[in-house]
């Protein structure tokens, strides 16, 4: 047996060798590129026993992973605990046998850029490392999946996504039960043009009125550094409780504050901001005004949301319809309130069934999906659109609002 340290300056020739002479390979890795010696390996996919290429961190190539569509013996990994990181590289002819093992992806910087460690090893099929080997990466096989086109695709929404630090840190594949269908639905296919156009149709209520309720409930939120430092009025049309001659007393009736989903009915939520609850308020402040709002804010507004109706001994906890009317308010160009009028629509344009909707599911079933689509990631346009863009999700309900549910 022959064992020889490799370095990233001369692995690509290595590499191309065996992928050119060997007559099996065998690849499990955590990242793959497009480039030369990616051309080299699909020229001979017709020796593919088992090519495996990771996507935690989306540091595969959506290129790459779209030519393994259809390809025998071509997989995908992704592990949801830890990350898949191996970098084993496997070849057979007859009773020769030689493999790469170490630090090295199949990447420009693991085949040029980077300082890398692997060990080449060359012996006979028979000797006890290359058993090892084998056994580690059929261990893998749990963990593999084939590339279809719908995977590709969604993968590579989620991949431009996570370009522009939108979205989540790792792909979610199209069999993920929490987010997966939505990340394939319509909704998630949709681009900014196409997104635009219909919002704009509105024919139930007036674009332009609902924007500049937008556009006044934002300046609202920049007055004050708390939700609680505004006027109960205020508080009330942001919450979507605000009656009629409440609004036109106060000087707010240019406005109808229940666009986005009216609140009034919800009576213990109708209380709380009526009394301006610091617990439901300081809830809210959990949400950050300008930065990118993450699932850890959500989650923690989540729970002091439901807090101040328990601290409260409320007769009911609120749920995702009075939850994301304050988040749809607050971050517009994040959250959409999902309501008895839109849920339906929304549901459906999202792949899930409307009954299953709740709080606890409403990032992976709604945001995780949202993030990821080409209307949602497009650059800022100039112009007119460009403050919809700012209100890009809370728009959403001008798209799905039914008035008949």
């Amino acid at each position: 047996m022959k064992v020889t340290l490799l370095n990233a300056g001369t692995m690509p020739a290595i590499l191309n060798r065996l992928i050119r002479d060997h007559d099996e390979i065998q690849i499990a890795v955590a990242w793959g590129y497009n480039g030369t010696l990616a051309d080299r390996l699909m020229e001979n996919k017709e020796k593919f026993r088992s090519v495996t290429f990771g996507l935690n961190g989306f540091a595969t190539s959506p290129d790459l992973v779209e030519r393994l569509i259809g390809t025998k013996n071509a997989f995908i990994a992704k592990a949801d605990k830890g990350i898949f990181h191996p970098k084993l590289y496997l070849f057979r002819t007859g009773s020769k046998a030689e493999a790469i093992v170490g630090s090295a992806n199949f990447t420009n910087g693991g085949l040029g850029l980077n300082h890398e460690a692997c060990l080449h090893i060359e012996g006979s099929v028979n000797n006890e490392i290359f058993d090892q080997i084998q056994s580690e990466l059929s261990g893998y096989d749990p963990l593999k999946q084939r590339v279809t086109q719908v995977l590709a695709d969604s993968y590579r929404r989620q991949f431009e996504a996570a370009r522009k630090r939108r979205g989540q840190r790792d792909p979610i594949l199209p069999d993920d039960r929490k987010s997966g269908k939505g990340l394939t639905s319509s909704l998630a296919k949709m681009n900014w043009d196409e997104f635009a156009r219909t919002a704009k149709l509105d024919p139930h209520h007036h674009f332009k009125r609902r924007m500049k309720l937008l556009r006044a409930v934002q300046r609202l939120f920049a007055s004050a550094g708390r939700f609680s430092d505004l006027s109960v009025t205020e508080c009330k049309g942001i919450a979507g409780t605000l009656g009629n001659a409440e609004k036109e007393a106060a000087g707010l009736g240019d406005h109808d504050w229940g666009w986005f989903g009216s609140m009034g009915g919800n009576g213990d939520f109708a209380g709380l901001i009526a009394k301006q609850d610091r617990r439901l308020g300081a809830a809210l402040d959990c949400i950050p005004r300008k930065d990118p709002v993450t699932l850890e804010d959500f989650t923690e507004y989540c729970r002091k949301f439901r807090k101040a109706f328990v601290d409260a001994q409320a007769h009911h906890v609120g749920e995702y319809p009075t939850a994301t009317r304050l988040l749809a308010m607050k971050r517009p160009d994040t959250f959409v309130c999902a309501n008895g009028k839109n849920k339906a629509n929304l549901a459906k344009a999202l792949s899930f069934a409307p009954t299953t909707l709740a709080l606890e599911n409403y990032w992976d079933r709604v945001i995780v999906p949202i993030q990821s689509s080409p209307w949602y990631n497009a650059p800022r346009p100039d112009g007119d659109d460009s403050e919809l863009w700012d209100y890009r999700v809370a728009m959403l309900d001008t798209i799905y609002y039914n008035e008949h549910a």
